[in-house]
């Protein structure tokens, strides 16, 4: 009787792991990767005296369309976008524009078509066709680099054009046209013979033609492709070497943004960028400008407004005129006048945590932070900040001292205001290497623009040695007095941008890993300065040591710079390398 139980309970535990497999089902050997295979084109790739209006692929699989208005490249551009439709294994594509006579057209789908089950795109998949006898055939390739860090921009409309005058790029299409990939790789098909220039364009307005705001980038040189056969057979296609340098110019879009009032006793107003001088406003509906602290970013583009009256702080509503500048279509200033409306809602809340929250307002202290540590940086300047605007400092009650052997000594420093924002001060002294110090700050030494003041504080920092620095001496191979030098993170920021002397010394040093790179200061103003269309003039030129550079505390360094030894474009050190991609 047991062993015919034992039978059953075996018999039950394996139906049961048949039951929970059944979920996993076959296999099905691995996923499919392969793209969809064309089987025939109407027109045929090559077609020439082409009179229809429409494109026909035939796939060996079902296909489906993914974002076309991204990836579909049409040469020459066309001001209607085609109407493109996907059914079963054929995509077809209908122009909205008419054809021109003896014109090439090519067609490229870029990452748009793909399988239907797993997405695989059907990469660089491009049919041209000839409305002509004949149909063109040269070909240029190039890459586009971001000009100030010299990093691949994906994304990237470049272009040729036929009319050579620099107006062309403002008022006429480009007329081929290609777009860079991950690598800032591009390439220009089916061109007709003759003489171009060369443009990068980050083409907002999709007209393929330069408007004001832009990213561009174009070639001081004229482009002919060529395609060439040299005794051996060897054909030659290009140029396959074009380079250009992306950049932003310096006009910018100037408009107000938005109005904030997230607490009630402040409002702040964004601008999208700084402005070239301080907006003016005024007070409506028995608002006074005398009763509101208006305090401005460091950049100039967003004002902060403390509202020091309790009778304005508890107006659900408070309205104001702006007097400003903005930029018109063509991003000439204009002058603008604008109502501001900010409005306040108070969270709900129970009486008891009303007047708790009123409680804890009337008792409030000004809270201040420093940047003050232990090992701090001999090149630090000692900055204290407060969390609201400071209206008044008492430089009495503020007390810096030393360590000399077991004493302290007092030292003299003074303060200045650290920014615009009148929320933080620094003081002004020499830090000694490997000393002690502490800073204290008197109760009542620091007063905000509500009448609050701090309690006293004590701030321990001490200094850095020698030892726990490392020295680099950088000798510039073909010095030229415009250099500047920068020294960059392992995130390619900067961290130290200093004039490059033939041998250029840069002591105190962290030992960490470094980068460094070099641009030729052409206007002298001592930061690098991006190219402008208007003006004609390229981004300055910059260029990158090949090599990251791991400095050890306590060591000195020694490098050599030639910043002719590489290409521009291939200067920057792999590793960090990225793509930027166009930003829109």
């Amino acid at each position: 009787m047991r062993f015919r139980h034992y039978n059953i309970l075996l018999f039950l535990l394996v139906l049961l792991a048949g039951c929970a497999n059944r979920g996993i089902g076959p296999q099905g050997g691995p996923k499919d990767s392969i793209p969809p295979k064309v089987l025939r084109e109407e027109p045929e790739n090559g077609t020439v005296n082409y009179t229809g209006k429409t494109v026909t692929i035939h796939f060996d699989e079902y296909v489906q369309l993914d974002n076309v208005s991204q990836h579909l490249l049409i040469c020459p551009p066309q001001k209607q976008m085609p109407d493109i439709k996907q059914v079963g294994k054929m995509v077809r594509l209908t122009f909205q524009d008419p054809l021109l006579d003896s014109t090439t057209y090519s067609v490229d789908f870029g990452a748009a078509i793909c399988d239907f089950h797993e997405k695989n795109p059907l990469k660089n998949y491009f049919i041209a066709f000839s409305t002509g006898p004949e149909i063109d055939s040269l070909e240029v390739f190039g890459h586009l680099y971001n000009a100030e860090d010299l990093n691949p921009v994906s994304g990237v409309i470049v272009g040729l054009q036929a009319n050579l005058h620099d107006s062309a790029f403002t008022t006429l299409p480009l007329t081929r046209i290609g777009r860079t990939n991950e690598q800032g790789q591009f390439s220009i098909h089916n061109i007709r013979p003759g003489t171009y220039r060369l443009y990068g364009l980050g083409d907002i307005s999709s007209d393929y033609m330069l408007q004001p705001g832009e990213a561009l980038a174009w070639s001081d040189s004229l482009v002919t492709p060529v395609t060439e056969t040299d005794s051996l057979g060897n054909v030659y296609v290009g140029p396959n070497d074009l380079t250009l340098y992306y950049f932003r110019d310096t006009k910018v879009q100037h408009r107000f943004m938005r109005t904030r009032r997230e607490e009630a006793n402040r409002i702040v107003m964004v601008f999208s960028a700084p402005q070239d001088s301080m907006p003016r406003l005024r007070g409506l509906d028995s608002v006074s400008m005398d009763d509101i602290y208006v305090q401005t970013s460091q950049r100039l583009d967003t004002l902060t407004l403390w509202l020091r009256d309790s009778a304005l702080i508890s107006r659900d509503s408070i309205r104001l005129e702006m007097s400003y500048y903005r930029t018109d279509s063509l991003y000439q200033l204009e002058p603008a006048t604008d109502t501001i409306l900010a409005s306040y809602r108070a969270p709900n809340m129970t009486a008891k945590v009303l007047a708790t929250k009123q409680r804890e307002a009337a008792a409030r202290r000004l809270e201040l932070r420093t940047n003050g540590r232990q090992k701090m940086d001999v090149f630090d300047t000692l900055i204290v900040t407060a969390v609201m605007p400071i209206e008044r400092i008492e430089q009495d009650s503020i007390h810096l001292r030393m360590r000399v052997d077991s004493t302290w000594r007092n030292i003299p420093f003074r303060i200045e205001l650290h920014d615009s924002a009148h929320m933080a001060f620094r003081l002004i002294f020499q830090l000694q290497k490997g000393a002690e110090y502490e800073l204290r700050v008197d109760s009542n030494a620091v007063w905000d623009i509500y009448g609050k003041s701090n309690r006293e504080k004590r701030f321990p920092m001490s200094v850095k040695t020698d030892n726990d620095y490392a020295t680099l001496t950088v000798h510039m191979t073909n010095h030229d007095p415009r250099m500047r030098l920068q020294v960059l993170s392992e995130q390619d920021k900067v961290l130290r941008d200093v004039p490059a002397e033939p041998s250029t010394v840069l002591r105190y040093l962290p030992p960490t890993a470094y980068y460094l790179r070099m641009y030729l200061d052409l206007n002298g103003d001592g930061t690098w300065t991006t190219g402008s269309w208007e003006q004609h003039r390229q981004p300055e030129p910059v260029y990158y040591y090949p090599a990251k550079l791991t400095l050890k505390a306590n060591w000195e360094f020694e490098e050599t710079f030639d910043y002719t030894a590489k290409p521009q474009a291939e200067s920057k050190p792999a590793e960090i390398r990225k793509n930027a991609g166009a930003k829109k």
